[in-house]
């Protein structure tokens, strides 16, 4: 009988990919020795007829290797872009039939044959693969078994392929098994595996209940030490991007990549601000998210300039003649929507994830057992408040720190109060606004403001023109936003230094 915590990663590459991936140090300088080998498994799963095991979270399998059987329950599922950690509790059985009483000695945590009662169990799905399998020695600590499966899953009269790759955490670290995922990842186009074999085997027979539904993002646990808590946090946006990378990949222009991707990395990004006192490899975490960041602003920003430059031309249609400077922003949208398509489907993403993931778990978080995450927000937004109050410019943490209301009002210093709060959100929205106006200006491409045909040129200055406008009223109403964000840190300065001691 065996027991663990099977921790796993579950990729997908294409063949040429695969091949490479192969051939590289990564595996060929790594493999132990050996190991390598090739098996014929076929793995049916079990539940009843109202799958009692599935909403209790609990999957039944059996596998034939060759003339042997062996029984596992697997329990606990936490997973996201890829990754999985599950209870595992495997028994030898004697046949392709489960046989429930061989877990009466497995240790498993609940009564297996009190939830099933007498309900009677039935075959759900078949799993027939060809699997590589190779142990590759990560680290000097760290142990990784590599799984290559090519196959199908036969259920419910439809029949759906295998090809995946599973690295599996035998011996050693976390964050050795993410490096290694991130390497590989640079190395050759990888996507993460959303749907485990099971899942992909449930629904192939109509029976989901339950399963697939949108998770949604986890609430800060603002008594939770830092370090769980903000982990949750970059493993719940980590996981959104790659899920959507792998739906992204091969599908072409990714025109409306930045509505989905700019949302979860700038939440990364605003992660990174609320931590980076207390993790050290925080500068390069930053450098990994805005790799991404960078190239998908840029489509937003060529998307936006695009459309006000449509309701400028329909403002001022009668003088502004033919539309010449209209393919120009087309094009400038195009060539920035391949460029992160290029990125997609390099597997830049899951790269960028990764190295993040394996730097949280690598890093020595500085006081984590010490400080909540109520705690660290306290102490984050009273820097901020600082330095507002010395009239240093933070466009960056701002709007971090106006979502800090939704961790909740305790995690608020005490002093600041309802209007100190309103006041700073709404200089957070005007310099937001400030921002996203320089940036509009900055997106006006030079080659058509410089351009030798007169009539682009005579365009591309009408919308200059129009942005400096909006920019300077953008401007003018930030500055107003921090004068009286200024008045009223002053106020609290008097007050607290009034206030006795408690």
């Amino acid at each position: 009988m065996e027991k663990n915590t099977e921790i796993e990663l579950k990729l997908i590459m294409d063949k040429k990919s695969l091949k490479t991936f192969l051939a590289s140090p990564l595996v060929a300088k790594k493999t132990v020795k050996g190991s390598s080998r090739q098996l014929k498994l076929a793995t049916s799963y079990f539940d009843t007829r109202d799958l009692i095991l599935a909403r209790e979270g609990i999957a039944l399998r059996v596998r034939q290797a060759g003339k042997k059987y062996e029984a596992t329950i697997k329990t606990g599922k936490k997973d996201g872009g890829g990754l999985s950690a599950r209870g595992e509790y495997t028994v030898p059985s004697k046949s392709a039939k489960p046989q429930i009483a061989a877990f009466r000695e497995a240790e498993l945590p609940f009564d297996l044959e009190e939830i099933l009662g007498q309900a009677m169990l039935e075959k759900l799905f078949t799993v027939r693969v060809r699997r590589q399998v190779r142990l590759i020695r990560a680290t000097k600590e760290t142990l990784i078994e590599m799984s290559i499966d090519s196959g199908t899953i036969s259920g419910g009269g439809k029949k759906s392929t295998v090809d995946e790759v599973e690295l599996e955490l035998k011996e050693g670290n976390l964050s050795d098994l993410l490096d290694y995922a991130a390497k590989a990842a640079a190395l050759v186009p990888i996507f993460t595996g959303s749907m485990s074999k099971y899942a992909r085997g449930m629904a192939l027979t109509g029976r989901t209940e339950g399963m697939g539904e949108t998770r949604p993002a986890p609430e800060f646990d603002l008594e939770e030490d830092y370090s769980a808590a903000f982990k949750k946090q970059f493993m719940y946006f980590g996981s959104k991007i790659l899920e959507e990378a792998a739906a992204f990949a091969g599908e072409g222009p990714a025109r409306e990549a930045d509505r989905i991707f700019l949302g979860p990395f700038t939440a990364l990004r605003d992660l990174a601000f609320w931590v980076s006192p207390m993790v050290e490899t925080i500068g390069g975490i930053r450098e990994n998210l805005d790799a991404a960041l960078v190239p998908l602003q840029k489509l937003k920003d060529a998307k936006d300039i695009l459309e006000r430059w449509k309701k400028l031309k329909r403002h001022l249609a009668k003088t502004m003649g033919e539309d010449r400077l209209g393919p120009v922003l087309e094009r400038q949208v195009k060539a920035a929507s391949d460029e992160v398509a290029r990125q997609i489907a390099k597997g830049t993403y899951t790269a960028v994830i990764y190295a993040v993931w394996a730097a949280l778990e690598k890093d020595s978080w500085t006081a984590e057992e010490y400080l909540t995450a109520k705690k660290l927000f306290q102490c984050r937004t009273s820097v901020v408040l600082e330095k507002l109050s010395q009239g240093i410019r933070i466009k960056e943490n701002l709007p971090a720190l106006v979502r800090l209301d939704r961790a909740g009002k305790k995690a608020r210093p005490a002093e600041l109060g309802k209007k100190e709060r309103k006041c700073l959100k709404k200089l957070a929205k005007k310099m937001s606004e400030l921002d996203a106006a320089m940036r509009l200006l900055r997106a006006v491409p030079e080659k058509a403001v410089a351009s030798k045909t007169c009539a682009v040129c005579r365009q591309a200055g009408v919308l200059t023109g129009w942005l400096m406008n909006e920019e300077k009223g953008a401007r003018d109403k930030a500055v107003s936003a921090f004068v009286k964000m200024d008045r009223y840190l002053k106020k609290m300065a008097r007050r607290q230094k009034t206030e006795p001691l408690a």
